[in-house]
């Protein structure tokens, strides 16, 4: 198996195991090449050593002769021709000598073992004489040059060529030949060297390929080591959630660029999220600076108003006033107390305390501390029959009740007067569901996924007539209040509502086991 570390790319495909997979071969190949040619390249220097060694052999014979290989007539000596034969071949057992005449066609040989056809009648080459039939021909000719082999048609080897003396008349007698590596010999010393080369071969090169092969991998994993530890850097840096699913890297350029695209869509949502955020500080701020001045504006006018004109106003009228200034200093005191509590719900600082209730009991207490608020604002305000259950759940009971307050608020504050807002209780499996409804102007659809969102404002028109959907013409914060403490419950809450058929407000608390 390949060992990799956790989400990491596989041993086999790491980059210098990759690298050194392809190169490594390459190397052997090229070490075979480079050993081939410097073997072919001994052999060269070895025939053109022995060529120039016995280059001038084929003339020293013919100048040592006694009488002519061809008399006057034309006719070949044949007597001669196998003294003469046996005589260098005493001297060198692995020639073999020919009598070629004027075109280059063998006339006479002193071959014992003749094999096959025989040579007689065969045509060397005639390039090979060019080259080495003359002294000053010889001294200029790149060595080794290699003729035809009489004996084998097709093979080559190193000659030695000489011109016979010529006949009278001044005609030419024709060519000594004289083939310097015979078959047998040639054979031999052909398995010897190839035998030797390839045991000296075969350790040399196993040797030099084995060391390029650890320096090469040592090399690459050194060079590539920061790049893998870049991308674990990158990849580490921090995780997505799709890490893992999308197909093996191949190396570790692939996985750099796996991490690099996961990093980049990080660093976009992000920005997406910090330009959310800078929209929502916008307009946090002047929703706060909405809600917070119009309550104190209304507070510092009537104060003014009272200490302006406390002489000629009278008793009732300054009550009033004095009393409509309380009643917006406490708005302002609700709004700064809502905005505190949002805060700390989004901070994450509040943790429910749950325990077991009976949330019936909760309800009925809740209505009851409405009923003077709603009386005053000429609404009903009941529990629906049917809801006196006494099942109990598990929830912190206070955050229970302030969402149940501010549904209640909500509720009142959008019901006209001979409106109703009614309470109701129904067990739905292992949760009891809590609704809140209303007749009041009810929510348009497009505006339905928008009530729980802070600060959120719908021009409309409240139970009063003014704009913004409430009676007090501002948006408020207890929707989103509510939504967080159930949040915090792992609860939903729900809305259902459409214009002038009020709104129904739902959500589902666990049952205790």
């Amino acid at each position: 198996m390949s060992r990799a570390r956790p989400g990491g790319v596989p041993f086999a495909r790491r980059l210098h195991v990759q690298a050194a997979l392809v190169v490594v071969p390459v190397l052997l190949v090229l070490a075979l090449a480079m050993a081939w040619m410097l073997d072919n390249q001994r052999r060269q220097a070895g025939l053109e050593a022995n060529q120039r060694l016995n280059l001038e052999l084929a003339r020293y014979i013919v100048a040592h002769q006694a009488e002519p290989l061809v008399d006057a007539a034309g006719i070949v000596n044949r007597s001669g021709v196998r003294a003469m034969a046996t005589q260098a071949m005493m001297i060198n057992p692995a020639i073999e000598v020919y009598l070629l005449d004027a075109g280059g066609v063998v006339r006479a040989h002193a071959l014992s073992d003749v094999q096959g056809a025989d040579p007689v009648g065969r045509r060397v080459d005639p390039e090979t004489v060019r080259l080495l039939g003359t002294p000053a021909a010889a001294a200029r000719a790149p060595l080794p040059v290699l003729g035809s082999d009489p004996r084998v048609p097709g093979r080559r080897a190193i000659v030695s060529v000489a011109a016979l003396p010529p006949a009278p008349g001044g005609e030419s007698a024709g060519w000594l030949y004289v083939v310097l590596e015979a078959a047998a010999s040639e054979s031999a010393v052909a398995a010897a060297q190839a035998s030797r080369v390839v045991q000296d071969g075969a350790l040399m090169l196993g040797a030099a390929t084995a060391l390029a092969a650890i320096v090469l991998v040592v090399a690459l994993h050194r060079l590539t080591r920061p790049l893998h530890a870049l991308t674990e850097r990158v990849r580490t840096f921090r995780r997505d959630a799709d890490d893992g699913a999308g197909p093996a890297p191949r190396d570790e350029i692939a996985l750099l660029e796996q991490a690099v695209a996961a990093m980049q869509r990080r660093i976009e949502q992000q920005l997406a999220h910090l330009r959310e955020a800078d929209h929502l500080r916008r307009e946090l701020v002047g929703n706060i600076s909405h809600d917070l001045r119009t309550p104190l504006s209304n507070v510092q006018g009537y104060i003014e108003t009272v200490l302006l004109r406390a002489e000629r106003l009278d008793a009732a009228t300054r009550t009033q006033h004095l009393r409509t200034a309380l009643r917006h200093a406490d708005l302002l005191g609700r709004r700064i107390a809502e905005l505190f509590e949002l805060s700390t719900l989004d901070a994450g600082r509040v943790a429910p305390k749950l325990e077991v209730f009976c949330l019936a009991e909760l309800l009925q207490d809740v209505i009851h501390s409405y009923q003077l608020d709603a009386g005053r604002r000429g609404v009903r305000l009941s529990l629906a029959a049917g809801s006196q259950l006494t099942t109990q759940v598990r929830a912190d009971i206070a955050l229970i009740e302030r969402v149940l307050q501010n549904l209640i608020d909500n509720a009142l504050r959008h019901t006209p007067v001979g409106g109703e807002v009614t309470l109701a209780l129904e067990a739905s499996g292992n949760d009891v569901e809590v609704s809140v409804r209303d007749t009041g102007s009810g929510i348009a659809k497009e505006h339905l996924p928008h009530v729980f969102e802070r600060y959120w404002r719908a021009e409309g028109e409240g139970p009063d007539g003014r704009p913004g959907g409430t009676a007090g013409g501002s948006a408020g914060l207890g929707l989103a209040i509510v939504k967080r403490i159930l949040d915090l419950h792992g609860s939903v809450v729900r809305v259902r509502s459409a214009p002038r058929e009020g709104a129904c407000f739902m959500f589902a608390l666990p049952r205790a086991s």
